[in-house]
Order: C-alpha cells, then structure tokens, then sequence
C-alpha cells in the first residue's frame, strides 16, 4: 500500500488539491487551492473519549473551519492522529464559490477515507 496520496477536483475556475502523507502512524494533509499558502493548520487526533483538536489560524484567513472539520472527519476515519495544514485563495471568490469550496473540500476528504479504506499503510 502506498505512503502517501493525492486527490484533485475541479468545478469550474475552481480547484482544490489534497495531498496526504504518512507521518509515522500518523497523517500530514495539505489543502491547497488557488494561489496556495498556509491560512490555517488544524491537528486532530483521537482520545478515549473523543476527538481533541487544535487550531491555528492566520489572522484575515478563512480556513479554519475547513482545516479542522477535515482534521476532524480524517483522524475518525483513520484512526490516527490528523494534521491539515490549508490555504485557499481565489480573487474575488463569491458566497457560492466559497460554498462550492466547502463541499469540494469535503468530497476530497471522502476521496481520502475511501483510498485508505482499510487504514494507512504501515
């Protein structure tokens, strides 16, 4: 099984890449779309009585929420501690386009559980 993963999609002018790497037993993300950067970094990972998380954002950025729902969805579904560091930027980007990134981020996250269905490799 592979180490590591890339998942792309496309929606008009925008786009959204996900790269996945093993990290140990662990899994390093970066979500990238646009003009790529570092908006924001979320790390999740899971305890005896749930998921804990941190969040660390850029301030006038806007991807926290993505950045740690996905962290999130990823380290239940993995099994494994999850950071995704991400940074979106489309000029002039509209509420619909800001939608569109939202579901498109989260089909990307379903990509990745369904291609490491069975975990991550060792």
């Amino acid at each position: 099984m592979r180490a590591q993963a890339h998942f792309t999609i496309k929606r008009g002018r925008i786009a959204l890449d996900l790269r996945v790497l093993r990290q140990g037993t662990d899994a390093q993300c970066l979500l990238s779309g646009g003009d790529a950067h570092i908006g924001a970094a979320a790390l999740a990972w899971l305890e005896a009585d749930g998921t804990q998380s941190r969040l660390a954002c850029r301030p006038g950025h806007r991807e926290d929420e993505i950045a740690l729902h996905m962290a999130q969805r990823l380290a239940l579904g993995l099994g494994c501690a999850v950071c995704v560091s991400a940074g979106i930027h489309f000029d002039g980007i509209t509420r619909e386009e800001i939608r569109l990134v939202e579901e498109m981020a989260e089909t990307l996250g379903g990509q990745c559980l369904e291609f490491f269905s069975g975990g991550l490799p060792a």
